[in-house]
């Protein structure tokens, strides 16, 4: 006489939940590390952008001729009053904010535009360490310079 049997055994079940637990676990640190990734790629592309927009400002300065770092002239872009800093926009919010579109979830810092060493700091707001998630504009210290734009991402 034959049994006919149908469904799983218990050591069955459990195996297909043991391999399951291990690929949760090696998947999981990667879902958690998304956010991290892209806070970073929102910095990145924020970066590229205030590149693009320092240098579209630096063009229109140079054919309206007004590229003198002793005094801080502006240029109108977009509907946008921008001051400069040597050609570039100024590391001010009246400089690189107004040359700049950017979402809610960057802050702009205080901006300072007296003198060559000038910096504004643009922040995301969402991350762990805002301070140390950001992207720095540096003012131009000469007319044939471009302003520094770098990229911090240790607290994102």
């Amino acid at each position: 006489m034959k049994i006919n049997t149908k469904g799983f055994t218990l050591i069955e079940l459990i195996i297909v939940i043991v391999i399951l637990g291990i690929l949760a676990v090696t998947v999981a640190p990667k879902l958690v590390n998304l956010g991290t990734d892209a806070r970073i790629a929102t910095l990145t592309s924020t970066e590229g952008a205030m590149r693009n927009a320092a240098e579209l400002v630096n063009y229109k300065a140079r054919l309206e001729n007004k590229t003198d770092c002793s005094a801080d002239p502006t240029v109108e872009l977009a509907g946008q009053t921008i001051t400069l800093r040597c050609g570039f926009p100024c590391p001010h919010p009246s400089g690189i904010a107004n040359a700049m579109d950017v979402s809610d979830e960057l802050t702009w810092g205080s901006g300072n535009c007296a003198g060559r060493l000038g910096n504004i700091n643009l922040t995301l707001d969402d991350a762990p360490d805002p301070a140390n998630c950001r992207v720095r504009y540096a003012a131009a210290r000469s007319s044939d310079g471009k302003p520094i734009i770098d990229v911090t991402t240790s607290g994102c």
